[in-house]
């Protein structure tokens, strides 16, 4: 079997070439493809366990632990897939992973929300992130080469179903923090959908579209981990 260039293992969704016509090829990767998570996961690493120092009971370590490894493997993944060159067969493995981690986060990100909550609400939250992020899983496992849209909007909506814990959040955290919620949400849903639209691309050579996509990520997670302090601070 040919062996698969450094090149042709980056290319995006390429189409499959046409007879008669000339065969496309990747651009090169941009300079910073992948930089800025490399950064964000040394920083979602000491979060993490200065999080669950701080924990004030079990449970509130529990929801620590869990929110913390979330975050810390998406950062750890997305820099290890997006900073190396892989064989085609080792980057379909590593990009499901990738892809994988960004549910696993989603779901580890509202888990204190939902710990903060009184039963039933508490089971009702947990599980209703969970099994989203099950079926996003199951989804980029059992349909690889599913239309980038379709992945994109999955993301998107598995993000937004904690969207009923507002309600109770309002009143456990307060207005700023459930803001700060719907702005890191928002800020998700730009990135995803200049992931999907590849644009704007500002510096394709160094700083392109998908730079942009990761550094709204990084400021959403960002966003996100004050609230899940003031959920973990406040937790019986």
């Amino acid at each position: 079997m040919r062996t698969v260039t450094a090149v042709e293992s980056r290319a995006e969704n390429l189409p499959l070439p046409v007879p008669g016509r000339r065969r496309l090829t990747a651009p090169p990767r941009p300079r910073l493809r992948g930089v800025s998570h490399a950064f964000a996961s040394v920083a979602a690493l000491v979060a993490w366990f200065a999080l669950v120092a701080v924990a004030p009971s079990p449970r509130a370590r529990v929801a620590a632990m869990i929110y913390g490894a979330s975050v810390f493997t998406l950062f750890t993944v997305s820099a290890l897939y997006h900073r190396r060159d892989w064989s085609r067969r080792a980057r379909r493995i590593v990009r499901a992973l990738d892809h994988s981690a960004i549910y696993v986060m989603i779901a580890g990100s509202c888990t204190p929300l939902a710990f903060l909550l009184p039963e039933p609400a508490r089971t009702r939250g947990l599980a209703l992130v969970w099994g989203g992020a099950v079926v996003g899983i199951l989804k980029v496992t059992l349909w690889f080469h599913a239309p980038k849209k379709i992945g994109v909007g999955l993301h998107v909506l598995v993000g937004w179903l904690a969207v009923p814990l507002f309600p109770p959040l309002w009143h456990a955290l307060g207005p700023g923090n459930v803001l700060l919620l719907v702005v890191g949400g928002l800020a998700y849903t730009a990135g995803a959908i200049i992931y999907a639209c590849r644009r704007p691309n500002p510096y394709p050579a160094v700083f392109g579209y998908h730079e942009v996509f990761h550094a709204l990520v990084v400021a959403a997670a960002a966003g996100h981990f004050t609230v899940a302090v003031a959920a973990i601070e406040r937790m019986p």
